[in-house]
């Protein structure tokens, strides 16, 4: 059965900013800082340098998108260019790597955040009474309430930029720092190319998730002319809030006092003892709205596998239930391995941070191939109707795809390990793949 189309150009936009702008933006500022040996240029470059990168990778993706504006977004676009058992182990890698892991880590930090914001401890279990809630919550919305789960999207993503906007806006207007761009001396590093690449990787965390809105191609309205509207208009806001925003936080504090204190210590500074206030509870907005963007995209996921016939117990998880227009035994399957990764820190004491340092390595490479593929799209299938063409070809889909495969590259000289265990994974689906 086919899912109908129900979401709009808003939710859709919504949904790549709510996904992207999540908790990235206000803590990733001091990590970028100090990956970048307390250069500020250098980090400034890293998130200009990320956001064209991004920006290169929508332009590009939209194409792939508005001509195959299938459900299961880069899945279906991997098995039309590659094949069937591409497709399925980039379907694979997102039901038991991807996916899974950023919910976890979101659903994880929104209990969190949320502790600090109430002014309670920290503390495993206050965490775990606010982040479990919290994530079954979003399930509940999005497996039986869709479209008040693509209003929540809606409302969620504007009410988490007024906190970006007052920073940005407040840090302009106010911040007392003369020298925002010079090399405290004796403590930042001079300008190096490599210096801008290693600062890249933590910067692509922040920008990770805009692919995720084209999973729902198949349930967008009027999908050929919106679903690129939707990334292209969607990723230019974020490019501008976050290299804003980051340019107000070095005109309130200086690279060396901001990789110390954050975004909160400037918070403090600009508003007082209210603006750490202020911050986490925009913190809890926005790891709640991401969570809730991951959690709408993430239930169609095992749907996709199974309607293309390639995943355990096809049948059963290629139902879409009649009465919510959704694929609830699909979205259980997510909510269940999720949860698996959720509980692991409670567990096991080990840091959630790492469930988000895994997979962005793995899934730039899966992004480059992507990028590859309209090129072979473009002469596999040349009468294929293309309502949106990406300009400047194949310059920008060469230049995105290079950027992807630096990225993946970069995150696996610095943490090979990571890669190792992506891998290891996802081939664990091989055994499951079964030919039509």
């Amino acid at each position: 059965m086919k899912l109908k189309e129900k979401y709009g150009l808003s939710v859709a936009t919504t949904m790549v900013i709510g996904i992207v702008i999540g908790i990235g933006i206000f803590f990733k500022a001091e990590s970028i800082l100090k990956a970048a040996s307390l250069n500020p240029t250098v980090a400034i470059l890293a998130w200009v340098l990320g956001g064209i990168i991004t920006i290169l990778a929508g332009l590009t993706a939209a194409e792939v998108a508005a001509a195959i504006p299938e459900t299961g977004g880069l899945v279906a676009y991997n098995r039309r260019i590659y094949g069937d058992f591409f497709g399925f182990m980039t379907g694979w890698m997102y039901v038991v790597l991807y996916m899974p892991g950023l919910v976890a880590i979101l659903a994880y930090y929104t209990g969190f955040f949320a502790t600090i914001f109430l002014g309670i401890e920290s503390s495993p279990i206050n965490v775990a009474l606010i982040s479990i809630p919290a994530f079954l919550s979003v399930f509940i919305i999005n497996l039986f309430m869709a479209k008040a789960g693509g209003k929540l999207q809606t409302v969620v993503t504007v009410i988490k930029i007024i906190p970006l906007a007052g920073l940005l806006i407040f840090g302009f207007l106010n911040g007392t720092n003369p020298t925002p761009f010079s090399v405290a001396q004796g403590i930042g590093a001079p300008f190096s190319v490599g210096l801008v690449l290693t600062a890249l990787v933590p910067v692509m965390f922040a920008y990770d998730g805009w692919m995720l809105a084209c999973s729902i191609g198949g349930e967008i309205r009027k999908p050929t002319k919106n679903l690129p509207k939707a990334i292209i208009f969607g990723l230019s806001l974020i490019i501008i809030l976050y290299v804003g925003l980051n340019v107000a936080l070095l005109k309130t504090l200086p690279a060396n006092l901001l990789a110390e204190q954050g975004t909160v210590g400037a918070a403090n500074l600009l508003f007082g003892s209210i603006g750490t206030k202020v911050i986490f509870g925009g913190i809890v907005i926005s790891a709640y709205g991401t969570l809730n963007g991951l959690a709408l995209a993430g239930i169609r996921f095992p749907y996709t596998l199974a309607v293309e016939g390639h995943f355990p117990m096809k049948k059963y998880f290629s139902e879409v239930n009649t009465k919510f227009d959704t694929p609830l035994k699909s979205g259980f399957l997510i909510l269940v391995i999720s949860g698996v990764y959720l509980l692991i820190p409670f567990v096991t004491g080990m840091s959630i941070d790492i469930l988000a340092d895994i997979p962005i390595s793995i899934m730039w490479a899966f992004y480059a191939m992507l990028f590859i593929g309209l090129i072979i799209l473009r002469k596999k299938e040349p009468n294929l109707v293309r309502p949106y063409k990406v300009p400047l070809y194949p310059i920008i889909p060469i230049l995105a795809a290079i950027g992807g495969m630096g990225i993946a590259i970069s995150a696996t000289v610095n943490r090979p390990y990571y890669m190792l265990y992506s891998i290891i994974i996802i081939l664990t689906g091989i055994p499951f793949y079964k030919k039509k």
